[in-house]
């Protein structure tokens, strides 16, 4: 997918996301948003400064959240390729009238991402709600690498995504609800050899099993499930992933 296709799906992301009212979706990011705020409160240390950076930040969701959490705590930044995203995400910011929240339209796979970055502050960079699906298979390893470089010893680096070990009946749970953003589900939208949601508008996300994301961020460390109830049933639909053993 190329940027483009995230420009026109600006207007209907937060509606489909943050604002869709499928429990299945709202409970799903309330679970995710809980278990990031904790791993940060639980980890971030008192004596030192630290700044979370969102990749791919779409709308601001993440860390409008997180910040009424965290507050003032922590500085806030998010990037994303997208120029309507980040728009969208500073009418929200002046409106919310926070000042430690900064966007900029950046392509999250630039390898020099950390030269945007010259404070002393500790880096938690985080990937959420399955952005690394979206990420070129080609850019995917360095896009971890540089992850895993900005929180560098002090930091530390977190990813959520959908439950790939359990894709042929999460994902029909995950996309329909969110139709009018990916704007078509053809018969063959779910590839269960591959892992993936595709259609032929040419929107493709990928999905992983745990495995292949401990490996891709070269971490030991078990990830924390994001569990929804679906007819009263407890299913866990994702996973948010840690580049190191942090307190939970």
């Amino acid at each position: 997918m190329d940027n483009n296709a995230w420009d026109d799906m600006s207007s209907e992301y937060d509606n489909c996301v943050e604002k869709n009212p499928n429990p299945v979706i709202s409970d799903y990011i309330a679970e995710e948003i809980k278990i990031i705020a904790n791993l940060c409160k639980k980890n971030i240390q008192p004596d030192k400064k630290y700044t979370v950076i969102d990749l791919g930040s779409g709308t601001g969701r993440v860390l409008f959240s997180l910040y009424k959490i965290l507050g003032n705590s922590v500085t806030f930044c998010g990037l994303d390729a997208s120029e309507p995203m980040i728009q969208l995400s500073k009418i929200k910011q002046s409106e919310l009238k926070i000042k430690n929240i900064s966007f900029l339209n950046y392509d999250v796979t630039d390898s020099k991402i950390d030269e945007l970055f010259d404070d002393d502050s500790a880096k938690i960079p985080m990937c959420v709600y399955n952005t690394i699906g979206v990420i070129p298979l080609s850019k995917r390893q360095q896009f971890f690498e540089t992850m895993i470089k900005l929180a560098g010893k002090d930091g530390f680096a977190l990813v959520s995504a959908f439950n790939g070990d359990d894709f042929a009946f999460a994902a029909p749970k995950i996309y329909h609800p969110m139709k009018s953003m990916v704007k078509r589900i053809d018969d063959d939208s779910f590839d269960e050899k591959r892992l993936a949601f595709k259609n032929s508008l040419g929107y493709y996300s990928q999905w992983f099993t745990k495995n292949q994301l401990k490996d891709l961020l070269d971490s030991e460390a078990e990830p924390i499930p994001i569990k929804v109830s679906i007819n009263n049933k407890a299913h866990i639909l994702g996973h948010v992933f840690a580049d190191r053993q942090l307190c939970c």
